[in-house]
């Protein structure tokens, strides 16, 4: 699984942004070799974490002038011996770098190699791990936070809390085992039980925390959703605070899907504007923008379907119907309430606008805020993390349901101990090397 090659790559985004480039190595032996290849021999009497200026050579040619970072084994990302060479960033430059190295005696890296190198020396656990990939990939200041906490080790503590309690229930089962050819239960099943049902909420309270997670972590696509002419263009240059869709009186203007990102308390909303939904148009192409609407609502986790105050939710029937039946979230929002005389909201199901005068389409943002802006529970963004704790959660539900059927405690410890292989596989303290590769492949190279 492991070896110290002396591993080299590109820590910096590969693009002709910026002035500089950082390249990366790590493994025992990269000072030597990084100091073999300046002219000014001298960085193996560098101190740790220092900074120097040297030239990096090719051949008997100066190749550029570099800084040089040292890191003694220990003290390093990975924790071990590690040199970070920061150049100009010139694709010549880097390239020539990377392969005198490379000639040298390094190899070029894997993808996340390094942030796997520093999980099997005990930098961190497979899940801050998985965080690192996570803060680079954060476009919101919620994905971020999350990030940033699941790296400070947060989520590994609730897993380790977690199994601590069920490796807990497990000894409890192991001296009921013991002391049942003495006829004596050391612990009563309604003890074990209700601690059962204590830890079965904690890993609901988690799974459930998912679908929340993904919308930070990836962003909520919001499909506005109507029937003709009743304002959804206008809705979104509305929300966009700028002219973004075209706007007409005419039924039918809309043709094909719209999109735009806004941020919403932390999370990126994609707000998708759509054709109007109705079956007896005659124009081909509309009816395209509407078989394009249909496909934007399957790939859409939050619907809002507008209306017409004026029109009866009973003439609707048949789009409500169907895209409550598409299983997502979904809100009516009642628009022209300018054009009501004495209008006041009747009741709160629905929230009631008029994007005409700029009346109440704050209420739409608040309502995404409340729905899935990030709370202060811990919440899991990762599908890896989501799928094993549903496992997990499935194997104690089925204990509890065990417990309440007088199962032999013996087969009830196949569940715990599935319980407890699941957070194992979580953490990192048992996972197998098809896991581990497949986790740090999605990683950049010089990560």
């Amino acid at each position: 699984m492991f070896n110290n090659d002396i591993i080299v790559a590109l820590a910096t985004p590969n693009s002709r942004n910026g002035a500089i480039a950082v390249i990366r190595l790590s493994g025992s032996g990269s000072i030597n070799l990084v100091n073999s290849c300046l002219k000014k021999k001298n960085i193996d009497k560098q101190r740790n974490h220092s900074l120097t200026i040297n030239t990096f050579l090719d051949g008997d040619s100066d190749l550029d002038d570099v800084v040089i970072s040292i890191y003694f084994k220990g003290s390093s990302y990975t924790k071990e011996e590690s040199v970070e060479i920061s150049c100009h960033n010139s694709e010549y430059i880097i390239n020539r770098i990377i392969l005198i190295l490379i000639n040298n005696g390094a190899r070029m890296a894997d993808h996340g190699e390094f942030t796997k190198r520093a999980f099997l020396n005990g930098r961190l656990d497979i899940t801050q791990a998985e965080a690192v990939a996570d803060i680079i990939a954060s476009n919101s200041k919620s994905s971020h936070d999350i990030a940033i906490q699941q790296m400070r080790g947060n989520f590994s503590s609730k897993i380790k809390d977690i199994q601590s309690d069920i490796i807990e229930i497990a000894s409890l089962l192991e001296l009921n085992l013991d002391f049942s050819q003495e006829y004596v239960e050391f612990t009563e099943r309604d003890t074990i039980k209700n601690k059962l049902a204590n830890i079965i909420k904690e890993v609901s309270s988690l799974v459930d925390s998912y679908k929340i997670g993904e919308v930070i972590k990836n962003g909520l696509p919001i499909a506005i959703v109507g029937k003709p002419n009743v304002g959804k263009s206008s809705l979104l240059n509305r929300l966009l605070k700028e002219d973004r869709a075209i706007v007409s009186p005419i039924a039918g203007t809309t043709r094909d899907t719209i999109e735009a990102e806004i941020c919403v308390d932390g999370i990126n909303c994609r707000f998708i504007d759509t054709a109007g939904l109705r079956d007896d148009t005659c124009d081909a192409i509309e009816q395209i923008g509407i078989e394009r609407t249909k496909k934007m609502i399957e790939k859409a986790k939050l619907i809002l379907y507008l209306v017409d105050i004026n029109t009866k939710l009973e003439e609707c029937k048949d789009d409500i119907e169907y895209l409550e039946s598409s299983n997502k979230d979904f809100k009516i929002i009642c628009n022209k309430i300018d054009l009501k005389d004495n209008f006041s909201n009747i009741d709160n199901k629905h929230i009631y606008i008029s994007v005409k005068n700029d009346i109440n389409i704050n209420q739409i943002t608040d309502y995404i805020s409340s729905k899935y802006a990030k709370s202060n529970d811990e919440i899991i963004t990762n599908a890896r993390h989501y799928c094993t704790l549903t496992q997990c959660l499935r194997s104690l539900q089925n204990a509890y349901e065990e417990m309440s059927n007088n199962t032999p405690d013996d087969l009830i410890m196949i569940d715990i101990s599935s319980c407890i292989e699941d957070l194992n596989n979580i953490t990192g303290q048992s996972i197998s090397d098809e896991i581990l590769n497949s986790i740090f492949k999605k990683f950049c190279i010089g990560k």
